[in-house]
């Protein structure tokens, strides 16, 4: 199910945008869920609480927060949502690219133009790598599952090796192996790795494509060889 949030201060608009994804999701056989917020702080308030959402059409002219800097602080954990943008001036356009503006809509919103808007965020969805949401300094961030190298336990806490940095968090290994899914491999006690970034094998370490090894249980060995067959 497609998750579609409308970010906008005019009800009429708003009742007007959700009647036409409404129409957009029946022609396109999909189910979604349409979510509503009149104003970039009510979302936002929502949003920090649990990151959510696939779609984000978002007014830019609003009242305090404007729908750029709502943007702007949802781009800082999150790269997968697609944001359209609403607005009556094409004045913001340049300041689009910063936050992977997927498109402005100009109103008054063209039901062609939105529905060409929605298909090509639904693509891109599709296209998109894996994300799961982790719980990083108490707080749940959506990672994207290529970013990450491997996980690395330490007594209660695991530290996740990304290719831009570390981040630490609180959860079981195993409970982490099921969320990462088939593309990891438990490689060791303490160590989970991605099977994408894997260079070559030994018996007892693996090799990642950034020039890392990290230890390869004995046990482990015949099973991630071929799992990292059957992923290449």
């Amino acid at each position: 199910m497609l998750s579609i949030i409308i970010c906008e201060d005019e009800p009429a608009q708003t009742t007007l945008l959700a009647k036409l994804v409404q129409q957009w999701a029946d022609q396109c056989a999909l189910p979604v869920q349409i979510l509503s917020y009149p104003n970039a702080e009510s979302f936002l308030f929502s949003y920090e609480e649990q990151p959510f959402g696939d779609i984000l059409l978002l007014d830019i002219q609003m009242a305090q927060m404007n729908g750029m800097e709502l943007a702007r602080k949802i781009r800082e954990r999150n790269r997968r949502i697609q944001i359209a943008f609403l607005t009556g001036l094409p004045d913001f356009i340049s300041e689009g690219y910063e936050v992977d503006a997927l498109h402005y809509l100009i109103k008054p919103i063209q039901e062609k133009k939105l529905f060409q808007v929605l298909d090509r965020a639904a693509l891109n969805l599709q296209q998109a790598p894996k994300v799961v949401l982790l719980p990083i300094n108490g707080r749940p961030v959506r990672i994207p599952t290529t970013d990450i190298l491997y996980a690395e336990a330490f007594s209660h806490t695991i530290l996740l090796h990304l290719s831009g940095g570390e981040e630490s968090l609180r959860m079981r290994m195993s409970d982490l192996q099921e969320l990462l899914g088939e593309d990891f491999y438990r490689c060791h006690r303490s160590y989970i790795v991605s099977l994408e970034h894997i260079r070559h094998l030994s018996r007892s370490a693996v090799f990642l494509d950034n020039g890392r090894q990290i230890p390869l249980a004995r046990s482990a060995y015949d099973g991630i060889h071929q799992a990292f067959i059957h992923f290449h």
